[in-house]
């Protein structure tokens, strides 16, 4: 009985490896492009932030580290993840592999921090030197956790610790920029980010023990020896081209850019990263089904080393144009040649690691003669054929053969249909490059086709891990009478990838219009002042005194990130920048949407939630401009998260923590916007007294916890003497909320009808206004249902649904309040569906149908909006810095032209022809639908005479505010304009601040 039960947890182990590549496998290839993305984000702020002497003595310190990293991670982590994975925990065989490898660990990263030390105080001071050193020795050190969590497979760690410790630098780097600390601090906080790799499980430790005997073993030197010199070669190999374009023609403009080309055109080698990492261990353990794991790894690699390859071979020229600098334009080019060769070098990095694992390794030896050989001759021959472009060819060509000859020398050690599965991929490469290369015509179309085939692929490979197996292969635990054994944690059981995927989609959605694509709205000019106010240290405040009409929750965030990034500029530089942080926010929030949806409801409805929510055009524009709702709503949806996991599981330990953790989040949001208090506090209040949806204490200790954010803002007003003036604020706000006051809004008086407004809009926002009027209904509906959960969601939407009824009725209705009305709307319509499939099967396919028609509806208004340009103030600015002269005299017609040009001497508000004489103003700035409508500072009539009787210089077109144009006045007519009264300025003159 006792050998019975381990042999069927090894049988079981065996058949879940190839599981466990497709699992895993592109999670780490994800987890190395995060890291080789933070890296370079990490290079371009040193680049812009150091002196050129510091900046080069860092560059060649990385270099040297970069060395270091290579070796150690060629030296240690594979020959020990074969120790681990063949022992197990707390045996000798275990704990002599790990003593072998912590020993050659700190001998070689002794002899590699003397020889870095070394070399760097030839060209750096002795403190760089000096941290170097330890930097050098702490990469040899920290190589054994990692070669451990490989043998153990535990890849999810291995790549949140991969991740985190480039956050972590980049977290430093920010540190070392605002304390000036230079090189020395940037090459620190290598030491510091690989620290955090050593925070590994407690058996980790358990197992290391002093055992130098372990060292007169000659086997473990040899594999030691072979695996390193074989993946040190395979290392220089890849990396060679970059290395001797600095010897053929460096300095140049034409080999930086192929260098700067050459790196973002590896993607495919984070590819075959994340395949070996998993495919070795897995391998290399005892009776594994060497098979059914390499056509697995395989297939896995194929899947997404192809398509990385197509995608950067062809990326539209606009797109890349956005990341390279301009200098480097020129060698776009040589792009797709570059992606052929990223391609070969993947190919040899897999299967030169296969043939390691399989200890094939004359062969493996014979591959990498060939690809010594052919790599430098296609390099040299390129090079005397065409220069820089004909290396680029020449090495795309050399890879490429290389990985052939060492596909055809590991064939007969490969399964049969490895031939099938190539053929299968070449296939799928052409047709998604012909794919790719018609949508590329238009940029957008294109990114949009490539989120779309990543999230097909990573969905692919989820579906093919068979979760069935790996649930018999999960190894019996131990379970103590009254506890639960703890489950295996896992990113797609969790939700993680899915998070992960949903919000790096949205982002890349919101990303392509952000610069051109929304037009510029007064109150963004007006909250990035705020900000930057925090940013000095101030109470959020405009140049009229404080500012109490909101709670300063965003101006926060606001501020934060300001200081952090050196943002700077005039209001419309401002707006321009923080857009990006709105786009973050906007993209974590429908991340966030997912995993409540999917808590709640379930997996389908989630996709289909995030699939609106990413295109949903009203939401689009709300997350690309700089407004209070989007952060308000990212952490509203967090605190409901947390609240709503509580409630779905009913876990008794840290209860009261969570609750609170809940709390606060949904109090930040109330800090951030008053009108969230309907969302993030009412609803917990009467889901206390709704059908016991929550627990009278839960929903007080909520409550309580939410009250402690906005409690401290008015300690702080309190103590700065400022209680009367929020007090007067928040009076006229609630006036204006309630109807009292029509300022502004769609019931102001002389605004335009809000029924009219519809119908002008049905065609950009015609999903936005069937969701916006979905809210109410199906959250009435919700609250009705017998899940808790969907009862506290329906109340959100409720609450919300129900003030947006009453604004567009009563009370002050602006467009973008209709945000939170609308991300609750597509929560408790998704929610909704899945109750109602649930109650009436037979209603599911109509539920279906809609639920499809919605969403290609949503991907359609979408869609127009990510490609229609609408930025005409920033047109007009760049027109008028290139071409209005200094003493030019420019009138803007508007608040929002008015703060967008305020730090240009030439704009002024002058919005009549009397004004214009007195000014002397030759230009005036206007938009013809605000205008027309009445908003503004100019009347209709002013417009109508610029259109009779001046010369329009600039013009551009948007859908927000139809024609921006400039218009030029000559003297003569300006002054018959003046004697004529043109134009009197309409009553809300200088007063829209």
């Amino acid at each position: 009985m006792s050998t019975a039960v381990p042999e069927q947890l090894e049988r079981a182990s065996t058949r879940s490896a190839a599981s466990e590549v497709a699992h895993n496998s592109g999670l780490l290839s994800v987890s190395a492009g995060v890291v080789g993305v933070v890296s370079y984000i990490c290079t371009l702020l040193m680049a812009n932030a150091l002196s050129s002497q510091e900046y080069s003595n860092l560059a060649a310190a990385q270099m040297l580290l970069g060395i270091v990293g290579i070796v150690s991670s060629a030296l240690v982590p594979l020959p020990l993840s074969h120790a681990v994975a063949t022992n197990a925990a707390g045996s000798a065989g275990r704990r002599d592999g790990l003593a072998f490898a912590l020993t050659v660990s700190v001998a070689a990263g002794i002899v590699a921090a003397g020889t870095t030390g070394a070399v760097v105080s030839a060209f750096g001071s002795p403190v760089l030197a000096l941290v170097a050193a330890l930097t050098a020795f702490v990469l040899f050190v920290v190589a054994a956790p990692l070669g451990w969590l490989q043998g153990e497979l535990r890849f999810v760690r291995y790549a949140a610790a991969s991740i985190a410790e480039v956050l972590v630098r980049l977290g430093f780097s920010v540190l070392v920029i605002a304390l000036a600390w230079g090189a020395t601090g940037a090459v620190l906080g290598f030491a510091l980010g690989a620290l955090v790799i050593l925070a590994v499980p407690r058996s980790f430790y358990r197992d290391i023990t002093w055992r130098p005997q372990v060292l007169r073993d000659r086997w473990r030197w040899s594999e030691t020896g072979d695996i390193a010199l074989t993946l040190c070669i395979v290392t220089v190999l890849t990396g060679a081209d970059v290395v001797v374009m600095s010897f053929l023609d460096g300095g140049t403009d034409a080999a930086a850019g192929f260098q700067a080309l050459s790196t973002i055109a590896k993607g495919p080698i984070y590819v075959a990263a994340g395949t070996v990492l998993v495919a070795f261990p897995l391998l290399r353990r005892a009776g594994a089904d060497r098979e059914s794991i390499l056509v697995s790894a395989l297939r896995s690699f194929g899947l997404l080393a192809i398509a990385a390859c197509v995608v950067i071979a062809t990326v539209p020229a606009p797109v890349v144009e956005l990341v390279l600098p301009e200098k480097f334009h020129p060698s776009i080019a040589l792009l797709p040649w570059l992606a052929g060769a990223g391609l070969g070098y993947a190919v040899l990095t897999v299967l030169a690691t296969i043939l390691l694992a399989l200890r094939a390794y004359r062969r493996c030896q014979l591959g990498l003669i060939a690809a010594t050989v052919l790599l430098p001759a296609g390099m040299a021959v390129g090079w005397s054929v065409g220069g820089v472009p004909g290396v680029a060819v020449g090495t795309a060509a050399a890879s490429l053969a290389s990985a052939a000859v060492l596909a055809i020398i590991a064939f007969p050690l490969l399964p049969r249909s490895t031939r099938r599965l190539a053929l299968q991929g070449l296939l799928a490469g052409a047709v998604l490059s012909l794919l790719l290369l018609v949508a590329g015509l238009v940029p957008p179309l294109w990114i949009l086709v490539v989120l779309m085939t990543g999230f097909g692929i990573l969905a692919g490979q989820r579906r093919s891990s068979a979760p069935e197996t790996e649930r018999e292969a999960e190894p019996a635990r131990p379970v103590r009478r009254g506890l639960r054994a703890p489950e295996r944690f896992r990113p797609t059981r969790s939700g993680l990838l899915g998070f992960i995927v949903v919000a790096c989609v949205a982002f890349g959605a919101r990303a392509v219009g952000l610069a051109r694509g929304f037009e510029l709205w007064v109150d963004e000019m007006l909250y990035a002042r705020l900000g930057y106010s925090v940013s000095l240290g101030e109470i959020p405040n405009l140049p009229d005194g404080p500012f109490m009409l909101h709670p300063p929750g965003y101006f926060l965030l606001e501020g934060a990130v300001i200081s952090v990034f050196g943002i700077s500029g005039d209001n419309l530089d401002l707006v321009l920048q923080l857009r990006w942080l709105n786009a973050v926010l906007g993209a974590v929030s429908v991340g966030l949407a997912f995993l409540l949806v999917r808590a709640v409801a379930n997996t389908p409805a989630a996709w289909i939630t995030a699939v609106v929510l990413t295109l949903e055009p009203f939401v689009l524009r709300n997350n690309s401009r700089v407004f209070l709702e989007t952060f308000g709503m990212a952490v509203m949806l967090a605190g409901l998260l947390v609240l709503v996991s509580l409630m779905q599981r009913n876990a008794p330990r840290y209860r009261v923590p969570r609750l609170a953790v809940a709390g606060l989040l949904l109090g930040f949001a109330v800090l951030t916007k008053d009108v969230f208090v309907l969302g993030a506090v009412a609803p917990i209040l009467i889901a206390a007294l709704w059908r016991r949806t929550l627990a009278v204490r839960d929903s007080l200790t909520v409550v309580a916890a939410a009250l402690v954010p906005y409690t401290v803002y008015l300690l702080v007003l309190g103590f700065n003497g400022l209680l009367d003036t929020w007090l007067w604020a928040k009076g006229s706000g609630v006036r204006r909320a309630i109807g009292l006051e029509q300022s502004t809004g769609f019931n102001a008086e002389g605004a335009p009808g809000i029924l009219g407004r519809v119908l002008d809009q049905i065609g950009q926002f015609g999903s936005s206004y069937l969701l916006l009027a979905l809210a109410p209904l199906t959250g009435l509906l919700l609250c009705f249902s017998a899940n808790a959960a969907r009862r506290l969601l329906g109340l959100v939407a409720l609450m919300f649904g129900l003030f947006g009824l009453y604004s567009a009725a009563f009370g002050t209705l602006e467009e973008q309040y209709g945000y939170p009305v609308l991300v609750a709307g597509v929560l408790s319509t998704a929610v909704y569906a899945v109750e109602l499939v649930e109650r009436r099967p037979s209603w599911r396919t109509p539920v279906i149908l809609f639920a499809a028609a919605l969403t290609a509806l949503t991907a359609v208004f979408g869609l127009r909006a990510m490609v229609t340009v609408d930025n005409g103030f920033v047109q007009a600015r760049n027109w008028a810095n290139a071409n209005l002269p200094a003493d030019a005299r420019v009138s803007v017609t508007n608040s929002t032209g008015e703060l967008a040009f305020e730090s240009d001497s030439r704009f002024g508000v002058w919005p009549s022809a009397p004004l214009l004489e007195a000014n002397d103003a030759n230009y005036v700035l206007t938009q013809d639908h605000p205008t027309s409508m009445g908003y503004g500072y100019a009347q209709p009539a002013m417009l109508e005479w610029l259109e009779t009787n001046a010369q329009p210089v600039f013009s551009a077109e948007g859908p927000t505010n139809g024609n921006t144009v400039i218009w030029q006045i000559d003297d003569e007519t300006r002054r018959s304009g003046a004697a004529e009264n043109i134009g009197f300025p309409s009553a809300t003159y200088e007063t829209e601040r």
